[in-house]
């Protein structure tokens, strides 16, 4: 991947300064927490998208996309929020840097991360691009900074996400998951399972686009839940705050009863499965994935048929211990906790009678816990 973007970088631009490794995340579990001061449990995976940056004094940003072969090329001095496509996410970066250097940049970029398989491709090229940038011109921001304007280029295009995806991106460790306690922002590291049981993702096949799906619509509910409760007890002023209790008691509406019973309850499944981990207790790991993808399909409703028929066939195979949605919701990847080596005959089987429900085509592979944003001088 390296060597074809250095390649391709010197064809089109000449000789680049910063060569950029920035990966994907899979998160173990923690689903719709971040956003609501609550836990959290990714890794930053080692499929990743890699980009050769360097300056140009023509006053452009020119943006290379080598794997769908698209380039585009925008005066430096006349940026603003992008809404739409893949150039979206380096202009809205430069946006929220308020980007003011004489230089103009060039960029070429490609990798191995599936686009809308829930990965949070645009996270990695949000991220690995500010890194890229502040190394390219000694800007001097930290990680916490970094994370902070990963998130405000990609709210730019109306998304109101959290931060897991960017500080797992930003803070990866080789062979380590992230607690991530968005009430503090504090980072604790756990070590992943032994070598003998592995992570799965499953790509559905199912693209998803969240800004044109219900995901706002849920931030919303779970801030106006906040505020009913708030009304009544003043001390919670967040959703981690809040316990079954004020639910049952205070709360109007099935809806934002559920949807707050699955944040809440989806922090305790975060604690127990760092327990788990902690002690060796795989089985109960495992369980607690296929809770949680329970509770997301229907108290938190981002599940679809299809990634509901995946979970539910991939747990007929006797090694997978536990399987759930992965990611914003209505699409994308599952993920899959599997002991030993997944065999032949049951993924074909898997794929066959998946293609044969839904008339998608299932991908699979193994994500391990990487390093996070590596950036090298050239």
């Amino acid at each position: 991947m390296k060597n074809r973007i250095l390649e391709d970088y010197k064809k089109q631009f000449g000789i680049p300064q910063i060569y950029v490794k920035s990966p994907g995340r899979a998160n173990i579990i923690g689903e719709h927490t971040d956003y609501n001061h609550g836990l959290v449990l990714p890794f930053a995976i080692e499929q990743a998208i890699g980009m050769a940056i360097g300056t140009n004094n023509l006053g452009k940003l020119r943006m290379v996309a080598l794997d769908i072969e698209d380039n585009y090329s925008i005066d430096i001095s006349d940026l603003s929020f992008v809404t739409e496509g893949w150039i979206r996410y380096f202009i809205n970066s430069l946006v929220a840097l308020s980007y003011n250097q004489d230089s103009g940049i060039d960029i070429v970029f490609g990798g191995n991360l599936p686009q809308g398989g829930g990965v949070s491709s645009s996270s990695a090229l949000t991220c690995g691009f500010l890194a890229g940038v502040n190394e390219l011109f000694d800007l001097q921001f930290d990680i916490d900074e970094l994370v902070d304007l990963a998130s405000q280029a990609e709210n730019g295009i109306g998304l109101n996400g959290g931060i897991m995806d960017q500080t797992a991106i930003l803070k990866g460790e080789k062979g380590k998951a992230l607690l991530i306690d968005f009430a503090d922002f504090s980072v604790k590291k756990y070590q992943v399972p032994p070598t003998e049981y592995k992570f799965y993702l499953f790509n559905s096949g199912q693209k998803h686009n969240l800004v044109e799906t219900e995901y706002n619509t849920r931030r919303a509910t779970c801030d106006s839940a906040v505020r009913q409760v708030m009304a009544i007890d003043p001390r919670v002023d967040t959703l981690r705050k809040m316990t079954a209790s004020h639910v049952a008691n205070i709360l109007d509406g099935e809806t934002a009863k559920k949807r707050c019973t699955h944040v809440i309850e989806e922090n305790e499944r975060v604690k127990a499965a760092t327990k788990a981990m902690s002690e060796g207790n795989f089985e109960a790991f495992g369980s607690l994935l296929s809770q949680s993808h329970n509770s997301l399909s229907q108290n938190y409703e981002v599940s679809t048929p299809e990634i509901d028929y995946l979970v539910e066939e991939s747990q007929k195979i006797n090694n997978i211990l536990g399987s759930r949605i992965m990611g914003g919701g209505f699409g994308g990847c599952t993920i899959n906790f599997v002991k030993g080596e997944l065999l032949g005959s049951d993924v074909e089987k898997l794929i066959k009678d998946y293609k044969t429900e839904t008339d998608l085509d299932l991908e699979l592979y193994e994500v391990k816990a990487s390093d996070g944003v590596l950036v090298e001088l050239l």
